[in-house]
């Protein structure tokens, strides 16, 4: 028998599954683990951007739509819900506007200013966060509830299956 041939009992993966479902949810608890404000204003600049994204491209659907003298029921509920008018240089106007907001240097600094103080608000009172804040929050806390999930599950199977525990062979010569 070979080194590499080492297998391990149907007692021995029952052990290390338990063990490692045990340290999983004692890595759970990372949900509360403090949060950095830059890892915070990041992530909730993250979130405008993305439904900016969103927001660009529902608004170039809806153009398409206004051109081609289809403009359905959704995308006047979408037009108005974003208070722009519906013809083609309301919603330039509104795309150039979203647009600031992934490029231009003073709106992006403007932003994320406003959440570091919307963090620092927190701090205080998390009922005082608005709702891309939130989002963020929340965002952070399940990934480090997932990655500690994660880590404990690893951790407790690997240390479960201890070298003493196991058959020794002798070496191979």
């Amino acid at each position: 028998m070979s080194i590499n041939s080492i297998s391990i009992t149907p007692r021995e993966k029952t052990q290390a599954i338990g063990a490692g479902s045990v340290l999983g949810l004692v890595g759970m608890t990372a949900y509360y683990l403090p949060i950095r404000k830059d890892r915070f204003v990041r992530n909730s600049y993250e979130i405008v951007k993305h439904n900016a994204k969103l927001d660009i491209e529902n608004l170039n659907d809806a153009a398409i739509a206004i051109n081609n003298r289809k403009l359905k029921s959704e995308h006047k509920l979408f037009l108005s819900q974003m208070g722009v008018a519906e013809n083609i240089d309301a919603i330039n106007s509104k795309v150039a506007d979203l647009q600031k907001i992934l490029t231009d240097t003073d709106t992006v600094k403007n932003l994320k200013q406003g959440f570091l103080d919307n963090f620092e608000s927190f701090k205080a009172s998390e009922s005082l966060l608005d709702p891309i804040s939130t989002k963020a929050l929340q965002k952070i806390r399940w990934t480090n509830f997932a990655w500690g999930a994660f880590i404990g599950f690893v951790l407790g199977s690997v240390l479960s299956l201890r070298a003493e525990d196991r058959k020794k062979y002798p070496p191979q010569v």
